[in-house]
């Protein structure tokens, strides 16, 4: 079991558990049955992955560790077709090879019929291919057969309900070992036909059952009922359903399921070849129903056997580093060093004239850029690229120029740092990576936070190791002795000539054991530093002579040239930052032993937490072992506290039944302290993407809803009677279920009338609020009556009038005009003969500070959700239903930050601008407090970002401190 490592993908907002073992170019993807979870294959995962093959295994959507369905009674095949495809994407596969046994024989059969071009055959036990369609089995099978039974809804819940999850197993595990179909009598249920004292079959231990047993008591057994056995007639509309890959289908003789009518003949007689005409069979005389678990080995053997008759290709390096790597080097290549490298494809991008090489793997919706030092390359950074890979994120490791696979510039004794922020800018974009993570190492650490100094809205967060950030400036060194190694490299062509004396493996080979030792590398005066290493010294243990092939075949092509100008004859480069203060969350790595420790000044630097006074969201880990090379020293190690800090550092997606409504949910951070995050209009959770980040890292727990009717969530089942008080009982609601006894909660635009009402109405459950660009005011019909026909909001009360108008163009027009609108300091007021759609120029920009890519997010939500729920609340149910709740003294008592816009159009409503900066406004708000941004317009949160995060924080902070 130790082997095997266990991941978490989210997909369409449910946590996949996906257990995950071994490296190479071909993977395995296993599909487990009922009443089975990953673990059942956990001898074909370990055996496959040392034959050299990549073993996945996933929970399916409510089973074992994976997040049940939010309606587990409308799970279906489909959702298990989809939860396979978003798997492989997340992980990078294009093409796997699928073993399936039991019912999921049907989810893989599927998708080599759905999506036959990533798959490369299949394996299923048990259960042969039926082509998809009604079942038959209960027509010619009593009215106890198992199937039909656990097809009634709420029969099998009430059978398993006398018992506990293990026994249900155990009791199933044993049914279906036997040789004979479970019937019960008229009188019994299922669980009644195991004797509480049969024995568990041999190759089953009680640690297993106790396995079993916890995962099911954790799923329970709602989702595994509806799939497969209440999902049996799902239609899939295939025409043609022949599969075309080559398959491999291995029964026990001894299996129960050979008795179902005509299934023996079916098999024995070959009919089944005329659905998949490339099929061997193969039976197991003894074998039951459980024959992976009760015959491992050869079970083992034959699919090895199919697996190396069809794997994709021969084990190999990708064919970018054949052409660089020499034969002599390939022949030191092992397969399982191979294997890593085919898991990451290489790219070329043309980057000013150069062809910049880039390491990629994985797929999500977070990228990882990992820079790398010297003497390293992207191929460093190798054991955590899959890690963050495997672990849902894409991950992207360039070559700089003139390293590894890159170009080398066309004069490299020009290069500069200044170049690698250029090269960095231009692949993200020609990657369309809007905002990234960075990783980084060694020099590569200087590249990372200037990037953030000079681009903070590209990066998310920047982890580094070895180093925290210094300013940029005059080096440092000069009180180290002249034999100091950066001293020399920067006097032209000393290191050059120091070099030229071996070939470029050797190089590599004495700079690695170098600085992996403790102490600064310095040459005495008759000395040059490759002296300092004798030629029998070993490497260090962790680095293989593979390793030293690969780095020294790619410093062979590329040379030292540029890797001596960036960053040794480059370190005085002056940049001018006035404020060199990095703002994003940052992690540093240290190990104790690495050399760079004992750089004057360095260690007190670091551990007085002056590093911090340039990066203020700084967190330093120490690993006392830890040498200069400590993500390859200690990669799993190293792995976990990446993936600690990514996770912490993302806004992760689910869904949650409340009140009948599917209701999605954006979160981020784990701190004590819980903030509440209510969107206006045409807003979404992802208004609030800023302070959701700005607020994790501040040490509090971040939640914004979709409201119903918004974005992902789905919208009230009864829309014409959807109204405010709706949100007002979903966001208590929300507090409940994540068992939050109090939060701030912070409203924007109508999201602050349930903020106001539940600081009226449960006043114990809110520690303070935060309102933008609305205060709270006594509602009264009487408040717009001054204005217009043609103002916006009385117009969308019309039922229909909104619909009508916005109908004559596409969502993304619509979504479009109305932030515009908004954006502007006038109240949107149409003239008698126009529609609100009608009052934007159709070349109108988007505000600056709103991109593409929000545009595109914000466009694609409203697509999915259409506006009939934003019309109806709020403004057809404009002030209907409030009267529900009883309020004798509208005064709200907790603590109040308002922050309004001084461009805001919503100030121009008649007497708004004059009650808040009269105070009249806290005859209602006892503990008020009001902030103006003169610049800003009714989307404050995303045009100011900075500015309202620090107002926030600061509020929460003085409300009720966060604790370190």
């Amino acid at each position: 079991m130790d082997q095997i490592q266990h991941n978490f993908i989210n997909v369409q907002g449910l946590n996949l558990h996906v257990a995950d073992t071994g490296i190479g170019p071909n993977t395995v993807v296993f599909l487990h049955g009922f009443p089975e979870i990953w673990y059942s294959w956990r001898h074909q995962m370990v055996a496959v992955a040392k034959a050299g093959f990549r073993a996945i295994a996933p929970d399916y959507r409510g089973y074992g560790l994976s997040d049940p369905p939010p309606q587990p009674e409308k799970a279906s095949y489909k959702d298990v077709i989809a939860d396979l495809l978003a798997i492989l994407d997340a992980l990078g596969l294009a093409k796997v090879f699928l073993i399936a046994k039991d019912f999921g024989a049907r989810p893989a059969y599927l998708l080599a019929l759905l999506h036959p071009e990533r798959v490369s055959g299949v394996i299923t036990l048990g259960v042969p291919y039926v082509p998809p369609g009604p079942s038959q089995l209960n027509k010619y099978l009593p009215e106890g057969f198992y199937i039909s039974r656990w097809q009634e809804p709420g029969r099998a819940e009430a059978d398993f309900g006398r018992l506990d999850a293990k026994t249900v197993v155990r009791n199933v595990y044993v049914l279906f070992s036997r040789s004979d179909i479970p019937i019960a009598a008229e009188n019994q249920e299922i669980m009644d036909l195991v004797d509480d004292s049969t024995p568990l079959p041999p190759w089953f231990t009680e640690e297993d059952l106790a396995t079993y047993g916890a995962l099911y008591e954790k799923s329970g057994f709602q989702t595994a009922l509806k799939i497969p056995y209440r999902s049996m007639d799902e239609n899939f509309d295939i025409a043609e359903p022949i599969v075309k890959v080559p398959a491999l289908f291995i029964m026990g003789d001894e299996d129960y399921v050979l008795k179902f009518p005509g299934m023996e003949e079916y098999i024995r007689s070959g009919k089944v070849k005329d659905f998949v005409p490339d099929l061997e069979i193969i039976h197991l005389p003894e074998g039951s129903h459980f024959v992976q678990e009760q015959s491992p080995e050869q079970v083992n053997q034959l699919i090895l056997a199919f697996l190396n008759k069809h794997y994709v290709s021969p084990v190999s390096v990708s064919p970018t580093l054949k052409t660089v790597l020499s034969e002599e080097n390939n022949r030191h290549l092992s397969p399982s060093h191979c294997l890593k490298m085919d898991q990451i494809q290489h790219n070329f991008i043309n980057v000013q004239g150069l062809n910049l090489h880039v390491a990629e793997t994985g797929t999500g919706p977070n990228t990882v850029v990992f820079l790398h030092g010297f003497p390293e390359i992207w191929y460093s950074w190798r054991h955590q690229m899959v890690a963050v890979a495997s672990a849902g994120f894409r991950s992207i490791a360039p070559d700089y120029r003139g390293c590894g696979l890159s170009d080398p510039p066309r004069q490299p004794e020009k290069a500069s740092y200044k170049d690698v922020i250029a090269d960095l800018l231009a692949i993200f974009d020609a990657l369309g990576l809007a905002k990234v993570f960075l990783i980084a190492k060694d020099f590569g650490i200087r590249s990372a936070y200037l990037f953030a100094l000079f681009h903070p809205e590209r990066v998310l967060g920047i982890i580094t190791l070895g180093m925290p950030l210094k300013p940029t400036g005059p080096s440092r060194f000069k009180s180290l002795p002249k034999g100091f190694y950066i001293s020399r490299w920067q006097e032209p062509g000393r290191a050059e000539a120091d070099f030229g004396r071996l070939d470029a493996k050797t190089v590599v080979r004495n700079i690695y054991i170098l600085f992996s030792r403790s102490d600064v590398p310095i040459a005495a005066e008759n000395q040059e530093i490759m002296d300092l290493v004798d030629a029998s010294t070993p490497l260090p243990p962790w680095f293989t002579e593979e390793d030293l092939a690969t780095y020294g075949a790619l410093y062979e092509k590329s040379g030292f040239q540029t890797a001596l100008q960036v960053p040794y004859r480059s370190v005085d480069e002056n940049f001018n930052i006035a404020e060199p203060i990095v703002k994003v969350p940052a992690l540093c790595i240290i190990g104790d032993k690495d050399f760079a420790l004992k750089f004057p000044g360095q260690e007190e630097y670091i551990r007085s937490g002056k590093a911090k006074d340039f990066v203020p969201n700084l967190e330093i880990l120490h690993l006392p072992e830890g040498t200069h090379f400590v993500q390859e020293q200690f990669p799993e190690q190293v792995n976990q506290l990446f993936l600690a800090f990514l996770n912490k550092h993302i806004i992760h997606h689910k869904y949650i039944d409340i009140r009948g409504v599917k209701l999605h949910i954006a979160e981020i951070g784990s701190g004590p302290k819980a903030v509440v995050l209510l969107h206006g209009f045409p807003e979404i959770w992802y208004s609030w993407r800023h302070q959701m980040i700005a607020l994790a890292a501040a040490g509090y727990r971040a939640i914004a809803p979709d409201l119903r009717g918004y974005g992902l969530s789905e919208p009230h089942p009864e829309l014409e009677k959807a109204s405010f008080s709706d949100f007002v009982h979903d966001t208590l609601a929300i507090l409940d279920h994540f068992q939050i006894e109090k939060a701030f909660l912070v409203g924007k635009d109508f999201g602050s009338w349930p903020v106001f009402l539940l600081s009226l109405l449960h006043p114990t459950r809110i520690s303070g609020v935060v309102s933008l660009g609305v205060p709270f005011f006594v509602p009264r019909p009487q408040r717009y009556q001054g204005l217009p026909e043609g103002f916006y909001i009385s117009r969308w009360k019309e039922p229909g009038r909104a619909q009508a108008d916005f109908s004559r163009f596409d969502v993304k027009t619509v979504w479009k005009n109305i932030y515009l609108l908004f954006s502007r300091s006038e109240i949107p007021i149409a003239d008698k003969d126009k529609e609100l759609m009608d009052m934007v120029d159709p070349s109108s920009p988007l505000p600056p500070w709103l991109t593409n890519e929000d545009f595109a997010i914000y466009t694609s939500l409203y697509e999915n959700s259409g506006f009939d729920s934003p019309m109806q609340v709020p403004y057809t149910s404009l002030l209907s239903k409030l009267g529900e709740f009883t309020i004798t003294n509208p005064k709200v008592e907790v603590p109040v930050l308002l922050i309004m816009g001084g461009k805001d159009y919503f100030l121009k409503f008649p007497g708004i601008e004059e009650y808040i900066k009269s105070g009249e406004v806290k005859n209602y708000v006892n503990d008020l407090e009001i902030k103006f941004l003169a610049d800003g317009n009714h989307f404050i949160q995303e045009q100011f970002p900075d500015q309202v995060n620090d107002l926030i924080i600061s509020f929460l902070n003085q409300v009720v401190p966060v604790q370190d």
